[in-house]
């Protein structure tokens, strides 16, 4: 795993959650998801949430999260990302990386992105591009209320199943296009680091003095 991190920045991860953690998740997701808006981002729900709490600490991912990082893990972000079915407005995410958003130094981290609903091109599944992430942090500016890096990469498309996972680390460009189908499409996504970092974008906060990140594995 840690060589494909190095060399394509990404690894895909089927069938990381069976149906029971699906169900849990969706039924959660539910909850907090905002309905008058066609892309819903709810973000930090593990202090409203026993199952999100349990699953961002102890599910399935930590095992391949302690794979790539290593023995000692630190939880840091979690976030819903919910395309619903709206052709009167954007449900796209343009092309960033998560250190454009959450900046982490060094960037010794991984997020794990699951979606809980079946992707494809036209529902709204993720892309990446291989070996973006050796180019450094990119600039990234406003873009439609989301941010956007500067990149006219075309990428690849990882359409998935529900339950299906993609671990990438800060640095690598992504993004997904909008939702053209009938359906929502939920995803959801949890971020992991080394208990070092620092978090740049919270005024060079210790990651393990803000009120968010727990130790899932190992120690600080």
């Amino acid at each position: 795993m840690r060589a494909e991190l190095e060399n394509e920045g990404y690894v895909v991860v089927r069938g990381l959650l069976d149906s029971d953690w699906i169900e849990k998740l969706k039924t959660e997701e539910s909850r907090f998801a905002r309905t008058d808006h066609a892309l819903s981002v709810q973000v930090q729900l593990v202090h409203r949430s026993a199952v999100i709490r349990e699953f961002v600490t102890s599910g399935p991912q930590i095992p391949h999260v302690i794979q790539a990082l290593g023995p000692n893990v630190c939880f840091t972000h979690q976030q819903y990302v919910t395309k619903h079915a709206d052709e009167r407005s954007r449900t796209d995410v343009p092309w960033h990386q998560d250190n454009g958003y959450g900046r982490l130094e060094p960037p010794d981290d991984l997020t794990v992105w699951i979606t809980l609903d079946d992707c494809d091109e036209r529902n709204g599944c993720l892309w990446v591009v291989p070996g973006s992430h050796r180019k450094g942090l990119l600039p990234h500016a406003p873009a439609h209320g989301l941010m956007a890096a500067e990149s006219n990469e075309e990428g690849i498309p990882l359409p998935m199943n529900a339950g299906d996972a993609v671990l990438f680390g800060s640095l690598l460009l992504h993004r997904s296009l909008p939702n053209e189908t009938d359906r929502t499409r939920v995803a959801m996504y949890a971020r992991y680091c080394e208990p070092h970092v620092i978090m740049v974008t919270e005024g060079n906060k210790p990651v393990l003095q803000d009120g968010f990140s727990w130790m899932v594995a190992g120690e600080a």
